[in-house]
């Protein structure tokens, strides 16, 4: 009996190199496109291969069985056209001469993403990934399907645009899910609706996962770019990419929805920006919406909305944005230096009117009351102040939808990671608890991400330095521990690891424990053999009494063990 593969038609169990299915008869003739895997190829001795479904930059999308599960997948080979020259008659892949370097890094590019997607697990608004195969000289991404009706074709078959309400009940869980990939420091880059598949509940789910070369006009990849949807610096390698473009492209998705147009292309908006406000173009959609997606979708990703959760919430609330306009950053600074300007002429010619008056003195603006919101006088006029409150450790989320404070000022966030602060917690505020500012102030807050993770690499059996180097690369903390090599290992290797290759560790909080070989016992000589023979029994010793916790060096700081200061730790 030969290697076991799975039928696409019957998902019965068939021998390797049979015609055809001996149960229901299905031909098993490779009808792929040459250079590419042919027809039930059995993949890492668990998947079998089927027809092509697409080919992109990157390579080529085949539908799949798990053979083990007995169930349908997609699997996407890393087979950049632009880099790769052939495949040999094992399937291993070919990159073309003077571009090893090149395959070999967009590889691990690819390879980064996939494994960081597996560990990020099921999401109600993500196609899930389940597997990351390294083989051929390449590596396969399996993930689920994609099921259901594009988004796209969905628009195109419907006669009137989305409401709010469609619009928020279909799309929140694919915000959630860009909000996932965003926490594991990751970026989808191709938000569209061609992306977006409606399942036959009714959920909508994202898909089109892809690296930043795919996704980059003028990259080393033949790029597939979304335009309409695709942000401002992806239409050129020399701009850094980021949250905000993602942000982007979910504005420019409630805009196809909600207006039934397809957004002018990012490209062409730097040139001449003719993009109409969504409520110019349909009258139904309420201002404060409107609004919100100029936010998200403004070409400076500076000026831009930086979380999905923010466009959600300002989607979703209308005190989020009262009077659906709001200035960019420069605009508020220069109406600020005009209105100091202003206050200090008002404040020279009220001092010349008293000066000539006879110098009566002005009466003193009364002290702020316990309330939130007071009058205070300003000249002839009264101007509205508000007192900040403490607004660390609340959920931002709760504070954009509260109108006691979203009647009175406006919020900005930035976002970073922390240890202290749970997701959506506001860690900072940019006006100290009992200032008094105008109304309309704009109030920037400092909000958490969680803790930055990363994914852990393969490190059993790799050198040393290499997992060192990837290791400090990821900014993982660990700690290194020398181990008795009985012949087992390669000297100088990653022996054992505390940590599984693709858990999700938490950086500056999780220390990685790793033992690395020592010098392999040298074969006693035939004639030494009266020699008394060593111990039977595990030759790898307990690691020495060192804690982890206290003395045990860990890799920021670039220590080796206790014996190395650097080096490869002494077995």
């Amino acid at each position: 009996m030969g290697e076991q593969i799975v039928c696409s038609n019957c998902l019965s169990n068939a021998d390797s190199g049979l015609p055809a299915c001996p149960y229901c008869g299905q031909s098993f003739e490779n009808t792929n496109p040459a250079g590419t895997l042919p027809v039930n190829t059995l993949l890492a001795g668990r998947y079998t291969i089927g027809r092509v479904l697409a080919l992109d930059g990157e390579g080529v999308l085949y539908a799949a069985i798990d053979n083990s599960a007995t169930r349908r997948v997609v699997i996407k080979e890393y087979v950049p056209v632009t880099i790769c020259a052939a495949r040999s008659r094992d399937g291993s892949v070919i990159p073309r001469q003077g571009r090893e370097v090149l395959f070999k890094t967009t590889r691990m590019d690819f390879v980064d993403l996939y494994r960081s997607l597996v560990a990020l697990g099921r999401n109600d608004g993500l196609v899930q990934v389940l597997d990351l195969i390294e083989e051929n000289n390449t590596a396969y991404a399996v993930r689920e399907p994609d099921e259901g009706t594009p988004l796209l074709t969905y628009l195109e078959q419907r006669a009137q645009p989305l409401t709010q309400s469609e619009a928020l009940l279909l799309l929140r869980p694919v915000v959630y899910g860009v909000e996932a990939m965003h926490r594991m420091g990751l970026l989808h880059r191709g938000i569209s609706p061609e992306t977006v598949f409606i399942t036959k509940t009714g959920s909508a789910k994202l898909s089109g996962y892809a690296t930043l070369g795919l996704r980059t006009a003028d990259s080393e990849l033949k790029s597939q770019m979304f335009d309409g949807y695709a942000a401002p610096e992806q239409y050129a390698v020399a701009e850094f990419d980021g949250k905000y473009t993602d942000i982007y492209g979910l504005g420019a998705l409630f805009y196809r929805v909600l207006t039934g147009k397809t957004p002018v292309p990012a490209n062409l908006r730097r040139m001449n920006d003719t993009l109409p406000p969504a409520h110019t173009v349909d009258k139904e959609i309420p201002g404060f919406v409107s609004a919100a997606i100029a936010r998200a979708m403004r070409l400076a990703p500076g000026e831009r909305m930086q979380s999905a959760s923010d466009l959600l919430a300002a989607i979703t609330a209308p005190e989020k944005d009262e009077g659906g306009f709001r200035l960019t950053q420069r605009q508020i600074k220069f109406l600020a230096l005009g209105a100091a300007g202003l206050v200090l002429v008002a404040a020279v010619s009220i001092w010349a009117i008293v000066s000539a008056s006879g110098g009566g003195e002005a009466s003193s603006s009364s002290s702020a009351s316990s309330s939130s919101s007071t009058s205070v006088s300003s000249g002839s006029s009264e101007v509205e102040v508000f007192t900040v409150p403490s607004f660390v450790g609340k959920k931002y989320t709760d504070l954009a939808s509260n109108q006691a404070y979203t009647k009175y000022v406006s919020f900005l966030t930035e976002h970073e990671f922390s240890n202290d602060y749970k997701a959506g917690e506001v860690m900072r505020q940019s006006h100290p608890q009992g200032t008094q500012v105008a109304v309309g102030t704009v109030i920037t807050l400092t909000v958490s991400d969680g803790p930055e993770t990363a994914v852990m690499p393969e490190v059993l059996g790799r050198p040393q330095a290499d997992v060192e180097a990837d290791l400090k690369a990821l900014k993982i903390k660990y700690a290194l521990y020398p181990l008795v090599n009985d012949g087992s290992y390669v000297a100088g290797t990653v022996a054992r690891s505390d940590t599984d290759k693709g858990t999700v560790v938490e950086i500056g909080k999780t220390t990685v424990t790793l033992y690395i070989a020592g010098e392999a016992p040298k074969q006693p000589d035939s004639s030494s053999s009266s020699q008394t023979a060593p111990p039977a029994g595990d030759s790898e010793v307990t690691p020495p009494p060192v804690s982890p916790d206290t003395t045990a060096p860990s890799g920021d700081a670039g220590a080796g063990g206790e014996t190395g200061g650097g080096g490869t730790p002494e077995g």
